[in-house]
């Protein structure tokens, strides 16, 4: 039963960003809804299994998960009635007074703006829970990731057909066509922030086929590797290898400036978390080889990712940088009001209600300014300083799991090492793009950062 969880939980996953992205409150209700069914079912599927699947050893996750419960928490306070105007938002006065009539006051200006923040958060939570419960069994673990992976696959040959063909649709929805690759985003940062997440997995399977060949090839037999390593490509690692072509591609395609340079930021820095695995442990069978075999591959990768995007995408990072001066303005107004509501906060996903009193005309003809480009300065804004480092945090703290857990672990370290990588490249993006607020990108971090922390200890102990 847990195989079939593991299918329908990466399924549920890799199908978010044919809709859109899921970025519209329908498809946020029912990916909630099924996130939610799928952890009934997973917790049923391994009570059964229980004899044989690895201890869950949840309390390594309770101060991390303490720490994000008790800054969703502080959100559900946020809407409560505070039957005070000193805790309530002063626009509830406001509108009471024009209305004469009493109108009960909330922290949040805009209570259900912030009910499908909370929603957004708690299905990402779940995500990340139903994948860590099923991938603490290795099978479980491959299954989930083989299914992403190849999912992300076809998202990313739907995107590159959509873009061959100039087509002017997304599924049945009406969408003009951009020049760049979307697939089934309306914004190309957007994709670029899920393929990239894609890729980076893609590639941490590549890496682990790799390594394995090298280390099953005896030391001196050249002949025998170079057989190995051809049969490997004839198998899993040539389809491997064409899934992160693919995504990578995908990646370029959206022309995405930060889509494409944090992306080459993960896939480096998994390098060198294998680089210093590899120094610290000379006596690694094929470490020597393994880490050469790499840091060529890079190399090649890097130059090749430049030379593939073009001029196009080089005078755009030359003459505009990572962020544009209309999104530094929009930041330096942002923390304006993250000062005016810096303890209570505005209200969890608040910040198109808030920010229309503090913006000038940043952008001639834009009318509409519903994001700010920055995911931590809108955590700060809605929640508050408290609430949002609570948060931050919690998230910091799987960060630095995933990483001691790459390095504790002998076999299936992989799973780490992606998400840490993951980690790296949402952190990044997420500081020039909403890469969080797109549902199919939260869920895709989640199943990743999941898997890894799943695998960041050993599976031997038996519940």
């Amino acid at each position: 039963m847990s195989a079939v969880a593991s299918v329908l939980i990466a399924i549920v996953v890799g199908l978010s960003p044919f809709w859109l992205g899921s970025n519209r409150p329908l498809v946020w209700t029912v990916n909630a809804v099924m996130a939610g069914g799928l952890l009934v079912f997973i917790c049923l599927s391994v009570q059964l299994e229980a004899r044989r699947h690895p201890a869950l050893m949840l309390s390594k996750l309770s101060v991390p998960v303490a720490m994000f419960g008790l800054g969703l928490l502080w959100a559900v306070v946020q809407i409560l009635p505070s039957g005070s105007s000193i805790a309530g938002h002063p626009a509830w006065q406001v509108a009471g007074e024009v209305m004469d009539r009493d109108i009960a006051s909330s922290i949040s200006i805009n209570p259900p703006e912030t009910v499908w923040g909370i929603l957004r958060y708690l299905t990402a939570a779940t995500v990340l829970l139903g994948v860590y419960v099923l991938a603490r069994s290795v099978k479980n673990a491959r299954i989930i990731l083989r299914v992403f992976v190849i999912l992300a696959g076809l998202a990313a040959l739907y995107g590159l057909t959509r873009l061959s063909l100039s087509l002017d649709k997304i599924l049945w929805f009406d969408e003009p066509d951009s020049g760049y690759l979307t697939s089934g985003f309306i914004n190309r940062n957007s994709a670029a922030t899920y393929f990239g997440l894609a890729c980076v997995a893609s590639m941490g399977l590549v890496i682990q086929h790799v390594r394995s060949v090298l280390q099953s090839a005896s030391p001196d037999g050249g002949r025998d590797l170079v057989r190995k390593l051809a049969l490997a490509m004839s198998g899993m690692l040539g389809f491997d290898l064409v899934l992160f072509v693919l995504t990578l591609v995908s990646v370029l395609a959206t022309g995405s400036r930060g889509g494409i340079s944090f992306t080459v930021a993960a896939m480096v820095f998994m390098m060198v978390l294998y680089g210093v695995k590899t120094t610290t442990r000379n006596r690694s069978a094929g470490g020597g080889p393994a880490w050469m075999a790499s840091i060529i591959a890079i190399s090649v990768l890097i130059v090749g990712i430049f030379e593939l995007s073009g001029a196009r995408l080089m005078g755009r990072l030359l003459n505009q940088g990572i962020a544009a001066d209309s999104r530094l303005e929009t930041y330096a107004r942002t923390w304006e009001a993250v000062r005016d509501y810096l303890y209570l906060g505005s209200g969890l996903g608040t910040f198109q209600d808030v920010f229309p009193a503090y913006r000038l005309e940043l952008s001639a003809g834009r009318h509409v300014w519903d994001k700010a480009h920055n995911d931590y300065l809108e955590l700060l804004l809605g929640l508050g300083l408290p609430a949002a480092a609570l948060v931050l945090a919690g998230f910091a703290t799987l960060f630095f799991k995933v990483i001691r857990g790459f390095y504790a672990r002998h076999r299936d370290s992989h799973y780490a090492a992606i998400a840490a990588a993951v980690c790296v490249l949402i952190g990044l993006h997420s500081l020039v793009d909403f890469s969080l607020q797109i549902q199919a990108n939260t869920l895709a971090f989640a199943l990743l950062l999941g898997l890894g922390l799943a695998q960041s200890w050993s599976t031997r102990h038996q519940s």
